[in-house]
């Protein structure tokens, strides 16, 4: 994966620069040497932070640098190595150096945007791939190796997380994650046979699979009517809108969503909209109030007829 502002060194001679001109980079200290990369002001800093410690992004961390959708989990950075010699592998956790546990701040992206201000530094989580040597040059790799980590590594939603947006933005076939999760052990293989295409979110993956644990039909893209596609339909009725956003600033799509939340209940069905916060913040307290509308059976009960046509 290319990212600006950082270059291997097995790289530069392919630079069309005039003689020199490298070197006096170096000299005034506009390009230095960080590993076997050259970086320049243009590169991101919590990236070049990771790869100070010769170490690269994998799992959510480099799935961030992709362009996925990340579910917040902000207690580790995720790093990888090859094994240094035949036998001998990294341990999977923090790493001491000396008396100090090696630390960076969380990459976390969304839109190709960081959120907020950088987090405060957390331990390194490393992870122990079968590699005896880096996969290419990239400061970051590959799409399908992250996602072959963050199965190892991730609760199966937040694997799914992943899985789903590649899909969902076309940065993987359906081909490749099936190969991916066909790799897998049993127990991966198994928790992720659920992924899809057709998550309008992270927000939408992780509450579409939490109904599906608990045997609830579910549908997802479904179109309405005039309202058009609504991104869960739980039972019969029951519509569940996700909120992919962290941020809410666009008052026009909040006057569209509450438009269309009227038509819907027009129709007769039963519309719970989700927000990012309440998925993957305060959980604890919106789970209970969705189970006990569950448990009224508000989801079992046919809307209009003729209503619905899935897509």
């Amino acid at each position: 994966m290319h990212i600006p502002g950082i270059i291997h060194r097995s790289d530069v001679d392919d630079l069309d620069l005039e003689p020199g001109q490298f070197a006096t980079w170096l000299r005034e200290g506009s390009v230095r040497s960080v590993q076997p990369w050259y970086v320049t002001a243009a590169a991101p800093p919590d990236l070049v932070a990771i790869l100070q410690q010769g170490v690269r992004p994998t799992c959510l961390d480099a799935a961030a640098l992709h362009g996925l959708w990340i579910p917040p989990r902000p207690d580790a950075v995720h790093v990888f190595r090859p094994r240094r010699a035949r036998g001998h592998r990294r341990a999977r956790g923090p790493r001491a150096d000396g008396d100090n546990l090696a630390t960076a701040s969380p990459i976390r992206r969304r839109g190709g945007k960081r959120l907020g201000t950088p987090q405060a530094p957390v331990p390194l989580l490393h992870h122990g791939p079968a590699l005896r040597s880096w996969p290419d040059t990239a400061p970051v790799p590959p799409l399908p190796l992250v996602l072959e980590h963050a199965a190892r590594c991730l609760a199966a939603v937040d694997a799914a997380t992943l899985f789903e947006s590649a899909l969902e933005q076309g940065r993987v076939t359906d081909h490749q994650a099936e190969q991916i999760v066909a790799s897998l052990p049993h127990r991966q293989r198994r928790d992720l046979g659920r992924i899809r295409r057709g998550a309008g979110s992270g927000t939408e993956t992780t509450v579409r699979w939490w109904l599906e644990s608990l045997g609830v039909p579910v549908r997802v893209q479904v179109h309405i009517g005039t309202v058009g596609r609504v991104d869960i339909l739980a039972g019969r009725r029951w519509i569940i809108e996700c909120d992919s956003r962290e941020f809410h600033d666009d008052e026009q799509q909040y006057a569209r969503d509450r438009a269309r939340d009227l038509e819907l209940q027009f129709l007769g069905f039963r519309v719970t909209r989700l927000t990012w916060e309440q998925v993957f913040v305060s959980w604890r307290t919106t789970r209970p109030m969705l189970l006990a509308i569950l448990r009224r059976g508000d989801h079992l009960r046919p809307p209009a007829p003729s209503r619905i046509r899935a897509v």
